[in-house]
Order: C-alpha cells, then structure tokens, then sequence
C-alpha cells in the first residue's frame, strides 16, 4: 500500500516537474495577444496543450483569473500535429477595466495519463505560465500628465465672402423676380376681369332674339318651336328686368302680377299679355301662325321701350 502511494507521489512529481520539457507527455505553452493596453481593450489569453494520445487533460480553470472581466470563452477542437501527438488550444476573451499593472497566476490544469502496461490511470498536474498585463488609462495615451486638458483659445478662422456675396445676390434677385411675375400676373388677371363684358337684361334679350330670327323657324313651319323660344326670350327678360320668377309662372299669373305693379303701365302690361297668349295658343293648342307673324319685332320694341341701364342681376321696381 505504502509502496504504491510512494509510485503515484513520484509519477505526478515527474509530470509537474517535465511539464516543459519534450520527454514530458503534456506541455503548456501560455499567450496574450497584447501585452499592453488601455481600458476597455480586448484580451485574448491562450492557453496551448501538447500531449500523447493517452493523456487526457481537463479545462484550465480560468474563474480564477481576476482583475479583469471573462467575455467569451472560445475553444478549439484537438487536432493531431504530428503522429502520436495532440494539440489542444483554450482561450478566453478578457476585458481590461482597471488601469494598473497585473499579474495573471499561473493556472493549474490536472490531467491523467495511462499506465504503461496496465489499464489505469494516473493524475498529474500541469501549471500555465505567469503573464503580465499593463493596462494604461485612455487620457494619458500620448504621455499626458493630466487626464483633462485646459480649454484651448478661440481659433480664428479667414473666411472668403466672395461666394457668400453671389449667392445673397442670386437670391435677391430671384425673388425680386418672382415678386415682379407676381405682380404682372395679378395685373393681367384683374385686366381679365375688366375685359369681360357683362350684358344687361335688354342686351341680351335683343342678342337671342336677333339668334331666334337667323333661325328660321316659321320659315320651315316650326311655328311651336319658334314660338316656345320667343317666350321663353320675353320671360326671362321680364323676370330679370321686374324681379320675378317670369319662367316659372303662367300666363294668368304674370297678368295678375302686372296689373299689382302701379310702375308698369297699362300698354305694356297689354302687349306682354297678347304676346304670351299668342305663344300659348301656338304651344299648346298648335295654332297657325305665317312667317311675317313672328312677333319678334314687337317684343323687340317691347324690350327697348322698358329697357334699363342696368345689369343682370341687378333690377328695380
């Protein structure tokens, strides 16, 4: 019992102490990829194993770095480099928080190897190398004393007015152009307005009676619509011209309203209501009436006779 004890204590002796060495079944082989950086940088700390086919080693245990903060722990899978030998690489991300110079430990890795001759295993322990790591603030990268700088002075700066001065005038000129097209149009517009000409009620009364007689009507032997026309002419003037609805109302109802009107006198409210019955027994009962009957020339001196310097849509009594 004693006897074995001792062999295991030499055995693990032997692994520990040859960890380096290239008769050793395991070497460690520790890497930083920066060993000076400034707060916040990124790490990458490696931990490289080589070791025979019958060593298995366990995961370097990396909690038990400090003074930094763990972000990832990216592991290769082993991979045989040459015939009978492994390797096998763990690295770990650290992030350098802390300005300060730090040591990281050695770190311990147990493994175990097969017993020649025998199916057992014996326990070893194999120790990563020390690193150190200087980690430097942001503000004294370029040998700063202090962290904060003194506010420096108002630079002057020489600037050329020349482009400023084209385009103000380019501007001005733009809209002095545009205020004088705005005029123009406002101009020509309100021109527009007083250009149209706005009949009176006799105007065009006289026009569509003038439209009715090139017509031709009676000539052809419309007589009904010749006469429907006319009416509707000496309706429309009527109630432009004495401010009622002519067009909608018959006959009856437009004598009526006359002989109500003390302005009208008795010889116009007559020859209105001769024309108008005249146009109703055409219309209606389809009464004969010859062409030199077409009563266009009546309502015409009609029209002139009670015409007013007025214009549509604005009458009196």
């Amino acid at each position: 019992m004693r006897t074995t004890k001792l062999a295991s204590i030499f055995v693990y002796l032997f692994f520990y102490l040859t960890t380096a060495s290239a008769d050793s079944p395991i070497t460690i082989n520790t890497t930083i990829d920066k060993a000076k950086v400034t707060t916040g940088d990124i790490i990458t700390y490696t931990i490289t194993m080589k070791h025979a086919l019958d060593v298995i080693p366990n995961t370097p245990d990396f909690n038990a770095i400090s003074k930094f903060n763990i972000i990832g722990y990216p592991i290769s899978e082993p991979k045989e480099i040459k015939k009978g030998v492994f390797e096998q690489k763990y690295s770990v991300e650290l992030r350098a928080d802390q300005v300060g110079t730090y040591n990281i430990s050695p770190i311990r890795i147990p493994f175990k190897v097969k017993e020649k001759n025998t199916n057992k295993y014996i326990s070893g322990e194999a120790h990563s190398q020390d690193i150190t790591i200087e980690v430097a603030s942001v503000l004294r990268l370029q040998g700063e004393p202090t962290d904060i700088k003194d506010i420096k002075g108002i630079v002057e700066v020489d600037i050329n007015w020349v482009p400023w001065f084209f385009w103000g005038l380019n501007i001005m000129l733009l809209i002095i152009a545009l205020y004088l097209l705005w005029k123009y149009r406002k101009k020509t517009h309100h021109n527009h307005i007083k250009d149209e000409i706005v009949l009176s009620a006799h105007e065009t009364a006289l026009r569509e009676l003038d439209t009715l007689k090139n017509k031709g009507l009676l000539e052809r032997g419309d007589a009904r619509e010749h006469f429907f026309e006319l009416s509707e002419i000496l309706r429309r003037y009527l109630g432009e011209r004495y401010l009622f609805p002519a067009l909608d109302w018959t006959t009856e109802e437009i004598t009526k309203y006359f002989k109500n009107q003390e302005k009208i006198e008795l010889p116009t409210q007559t020859e209105v209501n001769r024309i108008l019955k005249k146009s109703d027994l055409i219309k209606f009962a389809k009464a004969k009436a010859l062409p030199e009957t077409d009563e266009i020339e009546p309502v015409r001196t009609f029209i002139k006779s009670t015409q007013e310097n007025l214009k549509i849509g604005l009458y009196s009594n």
